[in-house]
C-alpha cells in the first residue's frame, strides 16, 4: 500500500475519533479511568508526541527531542495534530521510492540503537496511533458511550463515496 494512503487513512482515523470524542460531554476528555494512559487527553498526548517523535526520525534525525503539544481541548488536539500532520505530508511527498527504502540509524528512548528501512519506521507510527485509538474507544466503552468505527475499512469506504 502506498505512503500516501495509509497516511491519508491515519490523518482521516485521528480526526474522526477526536471529533467523536469531541461530540460527548466535555469531561469525559480528562476523566480518569484505567488504561495505559489515565485519560483520553493523556493518549492524544502520547500520541501526537509519538507521531513527531517518528517524523523527525523519518526526516533523518537520530535522536529527536522529545516534544510536548497542548492537548488540553479537543479542539486544541485537533489543532495541533493536523498541524504537524501537514507538516509531515508536506516532507514525505519529496520523497522518492528509493528514499522510502533507505535504512536510517536512530536511538530509542531507552538509548538503544536501531537502523530500519524509513518505510518500516514510517508503518511503525501508523500502527502505534492505530493501537491507541482503540484504547481511545475502551475508554468510551467504560465511560457507557459508544465508540465509532475507525478501521481503515470505512476509511476506504468512505472516499470511496
Amino acid at each position: 500500500m502506498e505512503w500516501s494512503t495509509m497516511f491519508h487513512y491515519h490523518k482521516w482515523a485521528t480526526q474522526k475519533l477526536l471529533n467523536h470524542v469531541g461530540s460527548q460531554e466535555a469531561s469525559i476528555y480528562h476523566k480518569e479511568a484505567k488504561n495505559s494512559f489515565p485519560s483520553i487527553s493523556d493518549t492524544y498526548s502520547h500520541v501526537i508526541s509519538v507521531d513527531y517523535l517518528w517524523f523527525k526520525r523519518l526526516t533523518g534525525i537520530e535522536k529527536p527531542e522529545w516534544k510536548q503539544f497542548d492537548v488540553s481541548s479537543v479542539e486544541l488536539t485537533k489543532k495541533a495534530f493536523a498541524d504537524l500532520h501537514e507538516e509531515m505530508e508536506q516532507f514525505f511527498m519529496t520523497l522518492t521510492e528509493e528514499q522510502w527504502k533507505e535504512t536510517l540509524n536512530f536511538t530509542n528512548l531507552k538509548g538503544d540503537p536501531f537502523s530500519n528501512k524509513r518505510e518500516e519506521m514510517f508503518f511503525t507510527f501508523i500502527n502505534h496511533a492505530s493501537y491507541h485509538r482503540g484504547q481511545v474507544t475502551s475508554f468510551l466503552r467504560e465511560f457507557d458511550l459508544e465508540g465509532i468505527p475507525v478501521d481503515f475499512i470505512y476509511f476506504a469506504k468512505e472516499i470511496q463515496s
